[in-house]
């Protein structure tokens, strides 16, 4: 990667629907060369997807964070078997205070208790429970990964 694989990833991180000749043009080479830089990405596992941003509170969706130590079994036990929930979206091993944590959508505040109690804790080995409810996403910079990438290499 080198700096104009950097400036492909930042102009794609705020539209990744933006056509290959528009990104050419903000950046002075060709078009051909921004394909063949992407391909390269992909295929390397650089960009493994392209998403869409949604707003949660105009769906009618709460998003919240559950945090939680996990003794007495395997963590990769436990995500398995969290696999199963449909409210879990990611699920983030921790180095630090707690072993987990997953961000969930649900409904209401029930819905939220309802995971927790009738399916999260009675998965054994899970400890420690915390519950945060997120309010608003604030953005700060997205370009954030990409101004601590190491030494560029040049790119071929």
């Amino acid at each position: 990667m080198d700096k104009i694989d950097i400036e492909i990833l930042k102009y794609l991180r705020r539209d990744s629907r933006g056509s290959l000749g528009k990104i050419a043009d903000m950046m002075g080479i060709s078009k051909a060369t921004v394909s063949r830089r992407i391909s390269k990405m992909e295929a390397s596992n650089i960009i493994t997807g392209y998403t869409v941003i949604t707003n949660k509170s105009k769906m009618g969706v709460m998003r919240a964070l559950i945090l939680m130590n996990i003794s007495g079994t395997s963590l990769n036990r436990v995500v398995e078997e969290m696999r199963s929930f449909k409210e879990i979206e990611f699920i983030h091993k921790l180095f630090g205070d707690h072993s987990i944590m997953c961000e969930v959508y649900v409904a209401t505040v029930d819905d939220l208790y309802q995971l927790i109690q009738d399916h999260i804790l009675k998965i054994p080995g899970i400890q420690n429970v915390e519950v945060d409810i997120l309010i608003d996403r604030i953005e700060m910079n997205l370009d954030a990964e990409f101004n601590i990438v190491p030494d560029f290499t040049p790119s071929s």
